[in-house]
């Protein structure tokens, strides 16, 4: 069995334990033990098991803290795209064969950055890479990378000199030239350790660069990367929001009303609660079909057009499966009340992180233009 159930509830349990206390050593202690950060490198070549494991492992988590779950989230994506990333180019996949062994024999995680940075310009990339002997020279910043000061190597995308991208893998502890900067959510998102890096001309030799250039190769990686990221960052906000309606379940099973009656038995909370339970299950339908569909295209060679269907396919995955997180822990909130934000009660971190499920990597906005132009096109809308 691919993952092992006692193992997830004794990285859960720490994970409680941890943010109870509000220091997730014992939780980061606990999982680099496990076996769940290696799923990926032990799959064995079932990808319909490797993509359901993720999913279980993000929806538990995912209903303790979003937060942590988006930081494991990223390195659980990036190794499950090495993993099941087949085109036939022998170079490339022996380069993530070779990562993914280093990362399982020295039991290692790994961050990701695009480099995005805050500017005038959506998408704006603030790394640059410069040929340089037998390697290159890495400067600039990317303002999103998870997993910043836990993770002990980064795979990141940058710019070449001529303005291509590229696909680099380096070692991100202790290395001077990296600085691992301030938060970038301080507040509400802070435990998912996304921090702003900054490249102070880091040298990276030759066999570091994982691909590059405008060939279809590295936009299937990118796009390919992606999928398996939107296709699994719904599980851990429905993993919150199955928690947020356990939490309204038992709030209304132990509160009376003035008269004495339990406010579970009110015709009123009944039809509520079943609203939740349906926009929930109804997410859960959707992600897992996806993660059917995902299994499936993985096996054998890759083809554009399977990739971005795929793509496609991630995106609205994402945009069904947070938009319902979002409103179930919102409704499950306002059936609580202000109980919600009292000392120990989940609801008051699920609501403020589950808040970002919509933000990222796409928002909603992106999912809606990229969608929108196939419903106006030539064929007919069930053709």
């Amino acid at each position: 069995m691919l993952l092992d159930k006692d193992e997830l509830d004794h990285v859960a349990a720490a994970l409680e334990s941890s943010l109870a206390a509000n220091d997730l050593t014992e939780y980061y202690t606990a999982l680099r033990a496990s076996g769940l950060p290696f799923v990926a490198v032990n799959y064995g070549g079932d990808t319909f098991a490797l993509a359901r494991a993720i999913r279980d492992i993000l929806h538990r988590i995912g209903g303790l803290s979003p937060a942590v779950a988006l930081a494991f989230e990223n390195h659980l994506f990036v190794t499950a795209a090495l993993a099941t990333f087949s085109v036939n180019n022998e170079a490339l996949e022996a380069k993530a064969k070779g990562i993914l062994e280093k990362i399982g024999k020295e039991r290692l995680l790994v961050a990701n950055t695009s480099s995005r940075v805050h500017a005038n310009k959506l998408n704006a990339l603030g790394t640059l890479a410069k040929k340089e002997g037998n390697g290159f020279r890495i400067s600039g910043s990317a303002a999103y990378t998870s997993l910043s000061t836990q993770s002990d190597l980064l795979l990141f995308v940058t710019r070449t000199e001529d303005g291509r991208p590229a696909f680099f893998i380096a070692p991100l502890k202790n290395q001077p030239e990296i600085e691992i900067g301030p938060y970038l959510f301080p507040r509400a998102m802070i435990d998912s350790d996304t921090r702003r890096i900054e490249f102070h001309d880091l040298y990276v030799p030759e066999e570091s660069l994982l691909q590059s250039g405008q060939g279809k190769d590295l936009l299937l990686l990118n796009q390919f990367e992606l999928t398996w990221h939107m296709t699994m960052i719904p599980s851990m906000y429905l993993g919150a929001a199955a928690k947020a309606v356990d939490e309204a379940r038992k709030f209304l099973r132990s509160v009376n009303s003035t008269e004495g009656k339990p406010l579970a038995e009110l015709d009123g909370m009944t039809v509520d609660m079943a609203r939740l339970a349906i926009k929930y299950q109804t997410a859960k339908t959707v992600l897992d079909r996806a993660i059917e569909e995902l299994g499936q295209e993985t096996q054998g060679v890759l083809e554009p057009e399977r990739v971005r269907r795929g793509f496609e396919r991630a995106a609205m995955t994402k945009y069904v499966g947070t938009t319902y997180a979002e409103e179930i822990v919102t409704q499950a909130r306002r059936i609580i009340g202000a109980r919600s934000f009292t000392a120990g009660q989940p609801l008051e971190r699920l609501s403020m992180e589950t808040l970002f499920g919509a933000l990222g990597p796409e928002p909603g906005a992106y999912i809606e233009r990229l969608i929108g132009p196939t419903i106006l096109g030539e064929a007919p809308f069930l053709g």
